[in-house]
């Protein structure tokens, strides 16, 4: 579904002379409507915040604005070339301008000559992709919880989404095909060890840092000649979190080799992406995470596939007001990829566990630590 352009009256507030500028609609994001605007001076990304999604969008201006903030103090040491994405102010200094109808509207600096994937097909994304995460946890160090407001209430609240989810299910189911038992036999078979990351956590009383919220392949900007991770983007769901989530939801995206859009008879968890990536990350954090946090990694990574399978089901019933899309039978096809997705990561569950405890050895260590559990 492509979005109307931004209005001339949003356009105005960015740009002195509004003549030549070219506009193209950038990204396949689930969420807000994101546009790159060039004139022959300048390019940048204009977005339209979604209000339906974040109810209070001044949160993530403030929110990118701390973040941005935080970053730029930060020395960068790899000596891989990376960028920030960066708020860029109106004409008038503002970091939002409002259009006519009320939206909220912002723009973000584009970083040139980077391209992005909707799923990993090479062994160097993969890598790459745990290495921007991992780059961008480690410079993360320092920002303090109190720094950033929650921009979405309940995110990754996976209690609080099965309470959603009782109360939508009970009102909203009227379709008893396959698909559609398919995903509500998922949600009851997997409820209980979905729950697992969250309440080990909680008795364990485990502090949340700060983490992405979204770190799929998809938000990460590769450089066009070296296939490099450049930088991290979409940062609207930056804020306090379990790291577990975070790179679950990395490995969730990497390792299924089919992709998220509609193939279904492809979905699978691989492997060799797992360690690959889970290599990339550490190499770029560091080995930060202890034992018991590193043990996690598997619940972390089937809880948020269980997450995203129930939200964007939840959205389907409820006729697709949440995620963008031409009709709500798409909804349900995601849904039911990641509960697919789920199905073959708890068959791996001992590899995968195995993996995320070895990822932070050095790699010659390794053969021997993964020999025989891999199969």
């Amino acid at each position: 579904m492509i979005p109307n352009n931004p209005p001339e009256e949003i356009i105005r507030r960015f740009f002195s002379d509004s003549s030549s500028i070219k506009i193209s609609a950038l990204g396949e994001g689930n969420i807000n409507d994101t546009f790159l605007v060039r004139t022959a001076e300048r390019v940048i990304v204009l977005q339209r915040i979604n209000d339906t999604v974040f109810p209070d969008p001044n949160i993530l201006i403030k929110n990118l604005h701390n973040l941005t903030q935080h970053l730029a103090s930060c020395p960068d040491t790899t000596e891989q070339h990376w960028e920030d994405v960066v708020l860029i102010s109106a004409l008038d200094g503002s970091p939002s301008v409002r259009d006519n109808e009320g939206s909220v509207w912002r723009a973000l600096s584009y970083i040139k000559d980077t391209i992005c994937f909707p799923h990993a097909e090479t062994e160097l994304q993969a890598a790459q992709t745990g290495w921007a995460l991992g780059h961008f946890h480690k410079r993360l160090f320092g920002l303090t919880i109190e720094k950033l407001q929650i921009p979405l209430p309940g995110f990754h609240n996976l209690s609080e989404y099965l309470k959603q989810y009782e109360h939508i299910n009970s009102k909203h189911i009227d379709n008893t095909s396959s698909d559609v038992m398919f995903c509500l036999q998922a949600i009851k078979d997997h409820r209980k060890s979905a729950l697992i990351l969250e309440k080990t956590c909680s008795r364990k009383k485990n502090i949340p840092g700060i983490i992405h919220g979204d770190p799929k392949i998809a938000n990460v900007l590769f450089d066009k000649k070296n296939g490099l991770a450049v930088s991290l983007i979409d940062l609207d769901t930056v804020g306090p979190g379990l790291l577990q989530h975070d790179i679950g939801d990395c490995l969730r995206s990497v390792c299924n080799r089919g992709g998220e859009e509609r193939r279904t008879n492809d979905v699978t968890f691989d492997l060799d992406f797992c360690e690959i990536t889970l290599t990339g990350y550490f190499k770029a954090a560091g080995a930060f995470l202890s034992h018991w946090d590193r043990d996690l990694i598997y619940d972390g990574t089937k809880a948020i596939t269980y997450e995203l399978g129930l939200r964007f089901f939840m959205d389907y019933l409820q006729g697709g007001i949440y995620f963008k899309c031409s009709k709500p039978k798409d909804i349900l096809e995601k849904a039911l990829i990641q509960f697919k997705l789920l199905q073959n990561i708890v068959t791996k569950e001992k590899a995968i566990r195995s993996l995320s405890l070895a990822s932070s050895l050095p790699y010659s260590d390794k053969a021997s630590a993964q020999k025989g559990l891999l199969s």
